[in-house]
């Protein structure tokens, strides 16, 4: 299972006061029983009666892609505090949800938070025979392309061999152009496992170590705080504290940003959330400087280097970045639903793919990449080892791939998502198993759909047993939607 990020929500006090005293379990089941009718009225008595300062619709987004909660445990319950593990009925992930009293403002919450999280060993899904994990993928597949809930294609291999390849919906419902095996699809946030390998090629290459500053190669970084205090390892593994581009701004100021310097003097003047090298958050802008310094180790563009050095390696002949407003042939046409209506989505593009995400591929090339790496035509197999292995502090990232379980089920890759695109890619290496993902609608459908195949793949054909699915690990925080 990949990894997913959740919201940290933390309670603030509110004017109204609850009459009578409550525990902190009566709190958190009327909030789950909201939550789960989906009923943004409630949710927000709920919220506003125990100090939480945020609106409904914040969890009825959560709603939208987990799905109603299935209660599975409780790994703390006192009269104060409640710690619950509770599964998506729709989407295979576990979250860890924790409701604090505070115990100075009795019975107002301190703490609702929800946070991504492995699910015990008890409630993991069982196995599947591969003719029957095809089969129940097919149907899910077929029955949200039925309710036009998802567009899009879907690849399982093993040892680069296709065992089962899916196509539904429209690339382009205006014309009527179905997706087929050629289409292109904006990959969101995988594009930072092609930023990963280059930072890794550059520094087997001697150009760079992972340790160096930011100030070691972008001299002309405007905030000299943060060139001398983040390395490249904490932009790689997503603890460096630098924060996102995708802010309520970004329409405006996206015709500006041309090059990935452009950035620099939009996003650049924040401090770090937390001291480098401390905590987790998922960081677009760090992968945003992990290009900038791409370009100054290799003296190429970032598009011109991972094309030579990663994209013409491993055969990816329809992967590329090419402007919005440029005419991508078989490109799909990214859409987003609006009062129940697909509608093409065009505001939240940036105006290119950028180091951080937004470029495009077929479920083929994504395919021939996976491979590539496997082989070692890309980076060294210690290499890969290293950036398939958690690096972060919770262990959900690696350097530029999502990373979860251990051992034999051990799987490595990326989910990506924004209004119009949904994309995921998973990697058994222990099986040589590949799944992929790609969408023109919004999250969280297609990225479902691939962890509800990661979770059931069989892993004994090569003398393992049947056991239940890999553990997914902790990412904490709704996930940034890149794009």
């Amino acid at each position: 299972m990949l990894t997913y990020a959740l919201v940290f929500f933390s309670a603030t006090a509110w004017a109204a006061t609850p009459a009578a005293p409550v525990s902190a379990n009566q709190i958190f089941t009327r909030w789950l029983a909201a939550y789960n009718d989906g009923n943004g009225e409630a949710l927000q008595t709920v919220l506003s009666t125990y100090g939480i300062d945020h609106t409904a619709q914040r969890y009825l987004d959560i709603r939208q892609t987990f799905g109603p909660f299935e209660v599975l445990t409780r790994a703390v319950e006192t009269p104060d505090t409640v710690a619950a593990i509770v599964r998506g009925t729709t989407s295979d992930r576990g979250v860890l949800i924790t409701v604090a009293i505070d115990p100075a403002n009795r019975p107002r919450l301190k703490t609702l938070q929800l946070e991504g999280v492995e699910i015990p060993v008890a409630f993991r899904p069982a196995r599947l025979e591969m003719p029957a994990l095809i089969a129940q993928s097919r149907a899910r597949l077929d029955a949200l392309a039925a309710q036009d809930k998802l567009s899009g294609t879907v690849l399982l291999a093993q040892d680069g061999k296709v065992l089962m390849a899916w196509q539904g919906g429209l690339a382009d419902r205006q014309q009527g152009i179905p997706v087929d095996s050629t289409t292109t699809f904006r990959l969101a946030s995988l594009n930072k496992m092609f930023t990963a390998v280059a930072i890794l090629q550059l520094a087997e290459a001697g150009k760079l170590t992972l340790d160096d500053r930011i100030a070691q190669h972008l001299e002309h970084y405007p905030n000299p705080a943060v060139a001398t205090g983040v390395t490249i390892r904490q932009l790689l593994n997503h603890t460096s504290g630098l924060g996102e581009i995708f802010d309520e701004a970004f329409e405006a100021r996206k015709a500006s940003l041309k090059t990935l310097a452009d950035y620099w003097p939009v996003y650049g003047a924040a401090a770090p959330a937390f001291k480098p090298g401390t905590q987790d958050q998922y960081s677009n802008y760090g992968y945003i400087l992990l290009g900038s310094i791409i370009e100054a180790a290799s003296g190429q563009s970032y598009d011109a280097y991972v094309e030579q050095h990663i994209f013409a390696p491993a055969g990816m002949t329809s992967t590329g970045a090419a402007p919005e407003a440029t005419l991508v042939p078989g490109r799909a046409v990214p859409y987003t639903l609006n009062d129940g209506q697909w509608v093409r989505e065009t505001k939240t593009l940036p105006l290119r793919g950028t180091s951080a995400g937004g470029g495009y591929s077929t479920a083929q090339d994504l395919l021939r990449f996976a491979e590539a790496l496997r082989a070692g035509r890309l980076i060294p197999a210690a290499a890969l080892d290293a950036a398939t292995s958690p690096q972060n502090t919770k262990g959900w990232y690696g350097y530029g791939f999502m990373v979860s379980g251990e051992g034999e089920p051990h799987q490595y890759g990326h989910e990506g998502g924004a209004p119009g695109a949904n994309a995921a890619l998973i990697v058994v290496p222990s099986n040589g198993y590949v799944v992929i993902g790609l969408s023109n609608v919004d999250p969280d459908a297609m990225e479902n759909v691939v962890n509800f195949v990661g979770n059931r793949l069989p892993l004994s054909q090569r003398g393992l047993s049947a056991s239940p699915a890999a553990p997914a690990t902790t990412r904490p925080a709704t996930r940034s939607r890149t794009r």
